[in-house]
């Protein structure tokens, strides 16, 4: 079998490379091992992706012929936005026309549709959970608040050990004449150790497109799923920030962090505010702690067993203050640590990384 992944297992300067296969020569299935370790290893999907559901086929139609069509994967990320996951064992030219056929039928979900098959799912995974339980579950897992409208533009990911040059083909061209959509096409390959006892590894890697599709989600130029691209976007890049942060040690953990609204929101709101957090100055504080999604643990609260996301905690705070729900509150601009605020903060941090 050709491949241009070379592994080599190495000890000390000494290396002999391990030996290529296919899931086929080793009599692995696609649903029973392919699927599985994707499902026990969502992370191959992308930074914070959470499993929903798998063999998912409760589609409605009038004449029924939906009912064959069974999505081997549908995750959710921190964004709020679904991952339609296809897989394939060995090369199928078809792999795309599939896959897009299942994100155009998982944009109708909403958030009922979406927990009820997480609650199905788990139920059989052997824990029983109710579609308000699940609900909760999908909730707690999303950064930040989200609504119906995010569901509109799922991520396509492909997985298959190798594609056929009309599925490159086609997928490089849907990418350019649509340039929010996100399908991305990853590989998973099969090694071999040395030894006959040796467990084999596979390889997952993205290989298209080759930068970071974040910004790029599907559309069809309708209003509300041109937002929700826009949304999707704005969610994706504030999670970065918070990576960022997170990952570099920016703010020592237990550090105080204050929110500064003004100039952010009427002066109105903003007084409102302000006399709430008066009576209580807990309420305008929050401390810093070691969650790259959720960093910050509000001081106002009895019991500090949560942490929120900055953007879901500066919307729940005015909220509580004022009764207005602000959905484009920047919960990175408005969060400080001592003089500058969180986003100001990511983007040193990312400057001196380069």
């Amino acid at each position: 079998m050709s491949t241009d992944i070379h592994i080599l297992s190495v000890d000390g300067s000494s290396s002999k490379p391990l030996a290529p296969s296919t899931l086929a020569a080793s009599r692995y299935l696609e649903s029973m091992h392919l699927e599985q370790w994707v499902v026990d290893n969502p992370a191959v999907l992308g930074e914070g992706v959470m499993i929903v559901t798998r063999q998912y086929d409760k589609w409605s139609s009038d004449d029924g012929d939906l009912a064959r069509e069974r999505l081997d994967i549908l995750g959710l990320d921190t964004s709020g936005q679904l991952v339609v996951v296809e897989l394939k064992r060995g090369n199928d030219s078809r792999i795309h026309l599939q896959a897009i056929t299942y994100a155009a039928l998982v944009a109708g979900f909403d958030k009922r549709t979406l927990s009820d098959a997480h609650a199905e799912y788990l139920t059989a995974r052997g824990q029983a959970t109710s579609r308000d339980e699940a609900l909760g579950l999908l909730v707690d897992h999303v950064s930040d608040d989200w609504d119906d409208d995010i569901l509109k533009a799922p991520r396509i990911v492909l997985i298959a050990e190798a594609y056929a040059a009309q599925t490159l083909t086609t997928v490089a061209w849907l990418s350019e004449i649509a340039p929010k959509l996100v399908l991305e096409m990853h590989t998973a390959n099969l090694f071999h150790g040395l030894a006959e006892e040796s467990a084999p590894c596979v390889v997952f890697r993205r290989q298209y497109p080759p930068d970071d599709p974040a910004a790029r989600v599907l559309t069809p130029g309708v209003a509300s799923v041109e937002s929700a691209a826009t949304r999707i976007a704005e969610r994706k890049r504030a999670a970065r920030s918070t990576y960022l942060l997170y990952e570099n040690a920016a703010i020592p953990e237990g550090a105080e962090i204050t929110l500064q609204l003004r100039g952010v929101l009427t002066p109105e709101l903003v007084e409102t505010v302000e006399a709430w957090i008066a009576e209580v100055p807990e309420r305008g504080l929050a401390t810093w702690v070691r969650n790259k999604d959720k960093p910050l643990s509000w001081n106002a609260e009895a019991v500090n067993d949560r942490s929120w996301s900055p953007t879901r905690l500066a919307r729940h705070v005015v909220a509580e203050a004022t009764g207005v729900d602000k959905d484009s509150l920047p919960g990175g601009e408005v969060w400080f640590f001592g003089n500058k605020n969180l986003l100001s903060l990511a983007r040193e941090v990312s400057a001196k990384a380069e």
